[in-house]
């Protein structure tokens, strides 16, 4: 098995952050947020000698699913998404692929997620948190016994920023909401893993993300 837990991959030409999570006892694993490259994707998971079981996705833009479909196949894997991303899913001018002169459609997830559905990999288990705001589904994926804690944000939450709320169904009220009581909450060691960017932990965002320290607008 890596080092590494989680291995991560930036792919796509908008550098999005997809994550493979393992337990590492069984070599069980989750892909969260595979937005493209989905070769790439599917080789690192096999050179690391794990067994994906599902597709985790903390939201439903383009940038974040472009590799779901192939590696859903490849793999035989279920998807996992939040209700409320469902209808994003399928509309390309929704999940913005149609802005990028593509038409993805997925198909509907056979894991059907809600705030506080668990997540199982082997013996590593999470947590999925609604996070609307950025996306009507917007979801965390929190693994208390990953990496000393570790929380995987999409695009709600960066290292010094939030999403933006700019795109059909986003609000600023309403991801700083779900932000402050879903995310903060944790503990402050907790690292967080966004969709873009650097990795950071909770604490250091309570303490210094200028859009929860002061309201503002998102990045």
């Amino acid at each position: 098995m890596p080092a590494e837990n989680p291995i991560l991959l930036t792919v796509g030409d908008l550098q999005a952050n997809c994550y493979v999570a393992f337990d590492p006892a069984s070599g069980r694993a989750v892909i969260i947020d595979p937005g493209a490259e989905a070769a790439r994707i599917a080789a690192a998971v096999e050179e690391a000698g794990l067994t994906p079981e599902l597709v985790f996705l903390t939201h439903g833009h383009y940038d974040h699913i472009g590799a779901v479909e192939e590696l859903r196949e490849r793999f035989g894997i279920p998807l996992a998404a939040h209700r409320e991303e469902i209808n994003l899913l399928g509309q390309p001018t929704l999940n913005l692929s149609w802005f990028f002169n593509e038409a993805v459609r997925l198909r509907e997830p056979e894991i059907v997620l809600e705030h506080g559905s668990r997540v199982k990999c082997g013996a590593l288990e999470g947590t999925a948190l609604w996070i609307p705001g950025h996306s009507p589904g917007g979801a965390a994926l929190y693994f208390p016994d990953l990496d000393g804690g570790a929380v995987f944000t999409g695009d709600a939450l960066f290292a010094g920023s939030v999403g933006r709320t700019d795109f059909p169904g986003g609000s600023m009220e309403t991801l700083l909401k779900g932000i402050r009581e879903h995310l903060l909450v944790l503990p402050p060691e907790t690292k967080v893993y966004p969709g873009h960017g650097p990795a950071t932990t909770i604490g250091e965002e309570a303490a210094s993300n200028p859009y929860l320290v002061l309201d503002g607008d998102g990045y």
